[in-house]
């Protein structure tokens, strides 16, 4: 859908740019007499960029979304770690790791 959006406006945009630059640089006669030729492969220009630039994004997307996955994971790492004292006996004399006492 966004692809639908970005194709004609990068399009116009990039054919508006190029001329307002060619005839900056360029006699007003030579921008009239541009080649077919040399808008197509202007256009064709503009679409691989765009391309070039969704496979970016993609790639983005899919770093974000491992990115999303590995703190979700050391997250619920630490939500694990924090419920394991609630389960443990903390009485007096009584510290994880240590024997229980005679007297109990």
């Amino acid at each position: 859908m966004i692809t639908a959006l970005v194709v004609p406006t990068a399009t116009v945009l990039g054919l508006r740019m190029w001329l307002a630059r060619a005839r900056a640089g360029v006699p007003a006669q030579a921008v009239v007499d541009l080649d077919k030729s040399e808008l197509a492969q202007t256009v064709a220009a503009v679409q691989e960029r765009l391309t070039e630039l969704s496979g970016q994004l993609e790639n983005m997307s899919r770093d974000w979304e491992e990115r999303d996955r590995r703190l979700t994971r050391q997250l619920n790492a630490l939500l694990a770690l924090t419920e394991r004292p609630s389960r443990i006996d903390l009485s007096v004399g009584d510290k994880p790791g240590a024997r229980r006492s005679p007297r109990a």
